[in-house]
């Protein structure tokens, strides 16, 4: 349960308002606080505050601050719907996790907040002459951090919104899982076999997808009963309740109590990008058969996308052979090293991360050489560059293109002119 409030605490959907809540109640802090220089300042050791000033002077922020905080939802409400317009509506929720947002609008909130309360105590006389002065500082410190809040929140707005914003975003949070992913394909368990051994089945109560899963608990769970799980589902699978997510197997298996072991398996019903590399290469995809759309006909989008695909994939491998050749020179002392010893886990499969990626491009692109022609190119590089499964998928995939090209491409010249770049990168083709 705790691991699940976690979550939902660093949900990028709860980010604004849990900062907005947290704001506020400083600025409710900050107001009445001023109230306990009476007992540590003399009333005639510091300058007389008109109260009139002060009342002024927080009339000005609780009426700008309101105004500018109803704009700045309204910006940000636009932003969604621009975003999930021209990229995809599956990255709405990493616009509303941007940290200049965030802390913009839990700002304006906070201020309109803290002036309404101080104005209010400051009319029922709540403050000395030691709290007013107090205030009155607290009050210039408020309009200074607002100047440079305000500031950022200009240099926000000029790119919310935008696709070469939402791109790097998305960019930005695939990276991060796809390396983590090269770093610890195990999630910090061992590799799994292909076939589950007997044991203790664990099903999922309903159907849904897996976003997260909670290794330390799941070892946890089998170490305190002295035996084993097999986890036969990753992030990002779908689960029904007829299908076991885990099998818990060795000895003391039978008396295991599965209930903290389904509590390890989060399900929800739409993926997330934490422990899911595939979602996020899903999401650039999706960006790229917005941009392919006849509505849109973008084709230089497309082409961003797929070049960035392939340099992640490309840095993926990378990682993954320094992990690799990390391991192999550590020995037996990395399996000592092993978080989760007792979890095994199935790996994630390469061939379908690249299919995920490419496939719906090759499909929606088919019409059009430049994309097809630049898609078979970075197959090549990935060919090159990946290795094993990755490596042969890309080699699929670029035939594949090649077919939807020679299918859809109307002119003899293009299809030659496909053709030829695919000769000159994978050999002669067969079709």
């Amino acid at each position: 349960m705790i691991f699940r409030w976690w979550l939902a605490l660093r949900s990028r959907r709860n980010r604004i308002w849990l900062g907005a809540a947290g704001s506020a109640l400083l600025a409710v802090a900050l107001a009445l606080l001023a109230k306990v220089a009476n007992r540590f300042v003399a009333d005639g050791a510091v300058p007389a505050v008109p109260r009139e000033t002060l009342d002024d002077l927080l009339t000005v922020i609780a009426s700008s601050m309101l105004a500018v905080a109803t704009f700045s939802l309204g910006v940000m409400v636009s932003a969604f719907a621009s975003t999930a317009s021209t990229a995809t509506p599956r990255a709405t929720e990493l616009v509303m996790g941007d940290p200049g947002t965030r802390r913009a609008i839990a700002s304006f909130v906070a201020a309109f907040i803290y002036a309404i309360v101080a104005k209010i105590a400051l009319g029922m006389g709540y403050y000395g002459a030691a709290g007013r002065f107090v205030l009155f500082l607290a009050t210039l410190g408020v309009l200074a951090y607002l100047v440079v809040i305000l500031v950022l929140w200009v240099k926000t707005l000029s790119t919310l919104g935008r696709i070469s914003d939402t791109l790097e975003r998305i960019r930005g949070v695939a990276r991060e899982a796809l390396l983590a992913e090269a770093r610890d394909p195990y999630l910090g368990g061992v590799p799994a076999a292909a076939q589950a051994p007997q044991g203790t089945a664990v099903h999922p109560e309903r159907v849904g997808v897996v976003t997260h899963v909670d290794m330390a608990a799941i070892q946890s769970a089998v170490a305190a009963a002295g035996c084993r799980a097999h986890l036969q589902v990753r992030p990002g699978d779908t689960v029904e309740p007829s299908r076991p997510m885990l099998v818990v197997h060795g000895d003391g298996h039978a008396g295991v109590d599965t209930a903290p072991l389904r509590d390890a398996v989060v399900i929800d019903w739409a993926r997330t990008f934490d422990q899911d590399p595939r979602f996020g290469m899903i999401v650039l995809s999706e960006v790229a058969q917005r941009a392919l759309s006849p509505a849109v006909n973008d084709p230089g989008t497309a082409i961003v996308v797929m070049n960035t695909m392939t340099a992640l994939l490309v840095q993926r491998a990378q990682v993954q052979a320094e992990a690799q050749a990390e391991t192999a020179a550590k020995g037996a002392s990395a399996q000592a090293e092993l978080r989760h010893d007792r979890v095994a886990v199935p790996a994630m499969d390469a061939a379908a991360l690249v299919h995920d990626a490419y496939a719906p491009i090759a499909r929606d692109g088919a019409g059009m050489c430049e994309v097809l022609e630049r898609l078979i190119k970075a197959m090549a590089t990935l060919a090159s560059n990946g290795r094993g499964t990755v490596a042969a998928a890309a080699r699929r995939q670029a035939a594949q293109a090649l077919a939807h090209g020679v299918q859809a491409l109307r002119l003899p010249e293009e299809r030659d002119r496909l053709r030829e770049v695919y000769r000159r990168t994978f050999g002669p083709s067969s079709d």
